[in-house]
């Protein structure tokens, strides 16, 4: 009865981590981390996403890992807007700000939203652990299957 629930729930990470290399698996996930983490209505949200479909890593794993990112990230929005806060406060970085914000494109980066911003940093910090931690556990994953 149990192994009838979960058969679908292996089927699909079967499918997800089978074909690719766990560097691959773990680049897809940290980058669908950050994505998730962002607000969806900004340039730095949409150059992500351009870059997750530019590079060679796993789109269905990042994908996913966005969608359950985004859940959580509602929850973590108040620590988020703290961390900005903190950064876009940072006097020695002003003169690098008002250059941004007076490009062409730089009112549609978002990076004067400090929830933007806190989540980038936090994402940005989390990466290269979450993808240690992916890549470790996507090797055992593969290896297990492949007996």
């Amino acid at each position: 009865m149990f192994s009838a629930l979960v058969a679908p729930i292996r089927q699909v990470v079967h499918a997800l981590v089978a074909a690719n290399s766990p560097s691959q698996l773990a680049a897809g996930f940290a980058l669908g981390m950050i994505i998730g983490f962002l607000p969806k209505g900004n340039l730095i949200a949409l150059s992500l996403c351009v870059l997750l479909f530019s590079l060679r890593c796993n789109k269905g794993l990042a994908l996913v890992a966005a969608v359950l990112f985004s859940c959580v990230a509602t929850w973590i929005d108040p620590f988020a807007h703290k961390v900005g806060l903190a950064v876009l406060s940072m006097p020695s970085m002003q003169a690098n700000y008002a250059l941004a914000f007076a490009l062409p494109l730089g009112p549609w980066l978002g990076f004067h939203n400090t929830v933007v911003t806190g989540s980038l940093m936090m994402g940005l910090y989390a990466a290269y652990p979450v993808f240690w931690l992916t890549k470790t556990f996507c090797a055992v994953i593969q290896r297990r299957a492949a007996r």
